[in-house]
């Protein structure tokens, strides 16, 4: 019996340990022209929401009607204290950096590609969902990081500061894109 609870106590332990050691941490929220910047472990940068009405509008794009959003929380209570922070002008932010997390979520490649080869998103500890496409350009193959068109120039408006971080993540995305481009040939 004791075990039992023992056992139950320290599972739960470490679930709360790991559900805190991948939270990503705020620090740095600014608000330009209506448009609220965010940026999480001092080497994610999101760009572009909107709070209306109390709720954290992503930035999007729209096609046939439909629209698509380049970022998604995928936890509410996360999203709930983001809105908070932002809503709070006195913020004091932490200067981490903690380890940021990965996982590649989708990959769903394009029958007949024309530019776009593949619609693939990134996880990122398991708090955010970031939207990107494979490209065949001039040079290879590449990611298309969200961006918004403005007049005739793309704006970035998702950027991973840390270089290498950003070069492992997309080796990653592309090395899972040719493994799932072999398989679909099969």
């Amino acid at each position: 019996m004791y075990m039992k609870r023992f056992l139950f106590v320290l599972l739960l332990f470490l679930f709360c340990i790991r559900s805190y050691a991948l939270d990503l941490n705020l620090t740095k929220i600014t608000n330009q022209n209506n448009k609220i910047n965010i940026e999480f472990n001092n080497t994610l940068q999101l760009h572009d929401f909107i709070l209306k009405d109390g709720t954290l509008i992503s930035p999007y794009y729209e096609n046939n009607g439909n629209k698509y959003y380049f970022f998604h929380f995928l936890n509410r209570n996360f999203k709930n204290n983001i809105v908070n922070k932002i809503n709070n002008k006195n913020n004091t932010f932490t200067n981490t950096k903690e380890k940021i997390e990965y996982k590649i979520n989708k990959c769903n490649i394009v029958k007949n590609p024309k530019t776009i080869l593949a619609f693939m998103s990134v996880i990122f500890n398991d708090n955010i969902e970031i939207n990107c496409n494979i490209l065949n350009g001039k040079y290879g193959l590449w990611i298309s990081w969200p961006s918004i068109k403005e007049k005739d120039k793309w704006i970035k408006i998702f950027n991973i500061k840390d270089k290498e971080l950003k070069e492992e993540i997309e080796n990653a995305l592309l090395k899972y894109y040719k493994q799932k481009k072999n398989d679909d040939k099969l």
